[in-house]
């Protein structure tokens, strides 16, 4: 009988590291390469991809690639005009135009960054192809739920809607795909947070949750677990912070502990609710946990835990904690905050 889990897991936290262990996955492909990616600039490290995706074609490796139509805009053109004449099979998701696209298309974004090689090895996780190095997380998997993933690049790659998503089952893998799936993992989450123990500690890029989440959160702060938050002090939309920044003084009440983080911008996406550890693209705002489509991977390797919680506090010594006497926002910062409030649906 197939595991149902995961039987590698290694973790990536260093842009190199990351990089060099997939490119060398390139290398040895022998069958197929399926890409999915959000963003894929032809810097240093897109090139580098690039031409690794153009010799695995070469040699007869099925190799197709998928990007987003916004992720990608300033790049798409550049991307197309690389891979034409190849035998690298180059598609765009949900193409953006001003003129030529529907609002649903225009909402729905590609955001998951996933790497299927020889329908074996897996890489996921908040890495973007681009050189720009943002502290991110990234994993390397092997073992039994790789077909979930496969099948899940199928149905997006083909539009064919006979190829059903297997039935929900919140293990190793979680997508997102459908409403169905969408409240089941927010369900589970806010479950476990809920139900959290001993400790919470989040690192997320964006942090506007729907307000129960907010809720259950702060409950937990309340009844005495570990609630830390790690965010980013520089982030890349100004606006994302300002929304966040709303929340603060709420979570700083109830016990909850938030630090920004400040050596470079945290684009990663990891949560440890006791003993259990989830990496993947989701950030906590309502753009990713309503529109977007984001990949999400459960591990449970105990070393894993180990090394996720040891780059926690590790990242934390790279960050400043906030205490609530120091915030001092003016009266027009609070009814900014707020006011954006009114977007948090589309941002």
């Amino acid at each position: 009988m197939k595991s149902r889990s995961w039987a590698q897991e290694q973790i990536y936290f260093d842009h190199q590291g990351y990089f060099d262990s997939l490119l060398a996955a390139i290398a040895s492909a022998r069958h197929s390469i399926e890409v999915e990616s959000y963003i894929f600039e032809l810097d240093v490290t897109g090139l580098a991809v690039a031409k690794a995706l153009l010799e695995a074609a070469s040699r007869g490796v099925r190799v197709r690639v998928l990007v987003d139509g916004m992720g990608t805009w300033f790049t798409q053109e550049d991307l197309k005009r690389k891979f034409a004449g190849s035998h690298v099979q180059f598609r765009i998701y949900h193409p953006f135009s001003l003129f030529g696209i529907g609002y649903s298309h225009l909402n729905k974004r590609l955001h998951r960054k996933l790497w299927i090689i020889d329908h074996k090895v897996v890489f996921t996780g908040s890495f973007n192809v681009m050189g720009i190095p943002h502290r991110d997380t990234g994993v390397r998997l092997e073992g039994g739920p790789v077909g979930l993933l496969s099948d899940a690049f199928e149905r997006l790659w083909s539009k064919d809607s006979r190829i059903h998503p297997r039935r929900i089952r919140l293990g190793w893998v979680r997508l997102n795909e459908n409403k169905k799936m969408r409240r089941a993992n927010l369900q589970d989450l806010t479950r476990r947070i809920r139900e959290a123990k001993s400790r919470i500690w989040i690192t997320n890029a964006y942090f506007v949750p729907p307000f129960f989440m907010l809720r259950a959160l702060c409950r937990a702060g309340l009844r005495g677990v570990d609630v830390q938050l790690l965010l980013p002090a520089r982030p890349d939309h100004r606006f994302m912070k300002r929304m966040a920044e709303a929340f603060y003084q709420t979570l700083l009440l109830s016990g909850v502990r938030v630090f920004e983080f400040e050596e470079s911008f945290l684009h990663a996406k990891t949560i440890l609710i006791d003993e259990w550890a989830m990496v993947g693209s989701t950030n906590l705002n309502h753009r990713s946990l309503i529109h977007d489509l984001e990949l999400d991977v459960v591990l449970h390797q105990p070393r894993s835990k180990e090394m996720l919680g040891e780059q926690f506090k590790e990242d934390l010594s790279k960050s400043r904690e906030l205490e609530y006497r120091s915030l001092k926002f003016s009266w027009f910062s609070r009814v900014l905050q707020w006011a954006l409030h009114f977007f948090r649906f589309y941002a």
